[in-house]
This record gives C-alpha cells, sequence and structure tokens, in this order.
C-alpha cells in the first residue's frame, strides 16, 4: 500500500514552486487584495456592514438586518432593481443565513465599482427599517 501523492503528482506539485510560478501566485494574490479593498470601501460607502473582513477567499459576507428585507428578498430585489446578483446566506447556513449575503469580488475592478455603484444607490432607496 502507498499512503502518498503519486511520483507525477509530486513532480507536478513542485513544478508550482519555480520563481515564475510564485510571481505570478503573487501578482494574484495582490491584486485580489486589491479588489477586496476597493469592494470593503465601497459596501461601507454603501452602508452595508462587513461583520468579518475576509481573509482566505474572493467573497465578502454582507450584513442586511438594517434593510429590513431577509436575505432572500434583499438578493431577489438586488437583482431585478440594480441588477447585481448576491448570494443569500442560507446557501451557507441556518445559523444567520437570514441576515446575510454572499457577494464574490472575483469579478473585474471596473465591474465590482460598476456593482458597487449599482447596490449602493439600490440600499439608498430602501426605506429604513424602524424598531
Amino acid at each position: 500500500y502507498y499512503i502518498c501523492a503519486s511520483t507525477p503528482a509530486q513532480l507536478a506539485a513542485l513544478a508550482c514552486f519555480t520563481p515564475e510560478a510564485l510571481a505570478v501566485c503573487e501578482a494574484r494574490r495582490a491584486e485580489f487584495a486589491a479588489r477586496r479593498a476597493l469592494v470593503l470601501e465601497g459596501l461601507s460607502h454603501a452602508g452595508l456592514p462587513v461583520p468579518v473582513q475576509p481573509d482566505g477567499a474572493f467573497y465578502v459576507y454582507i450584513d442586511v438586518r438594517h434593510t429590513g428585507l431577509d436575505s432572500m428578498q434583499f438578493c431577489q430585489r438586488a437583482l431585478q432593481e440594480a441588477h447585481v446578483a448576491l448570494t443569500p446566506g442560507h446557501d451557507f447556513g441556518p445559523s444567520s443565513g437570514g441576515a446575510h449575503v454572499r457577494l464574490s469580488y472575483a469579478a473585474s475592478r471596473d465591474d465590482l465599482q460598476e456593482g458597487l455603484a449599482r447596490l449602493a444607490a439600490f440600499v439608498a432607496g430602501l426605506k429604513p427599517r424602524h424598531a
């Protein structure tokens, strides 16, 4: 029995650690860091709180409770009214899924800026929830 990756798989993995491959990886990491910063700033400007700053993937989880909409309603209306596609938090767990939506920042910076502007206008047009 062998309990390790095959030799070809190990050699392929090693090829990922060439200086050229590492430079590409670092350039991509820097680009996603810039996109994350752009998205966090845009969401803050739109009044959409992010309870935990993303640190491992290219998604941000947004709290929408203050809008008076649950995550499904928020996503449906954002798509219909602002043409911005988000994912309701229900897809990621029952604990607080109804209060959160997920946004991917894997799109280009230009597309993210456009989407954030549309999202900000959409949120500004919502009537605030009265407690």
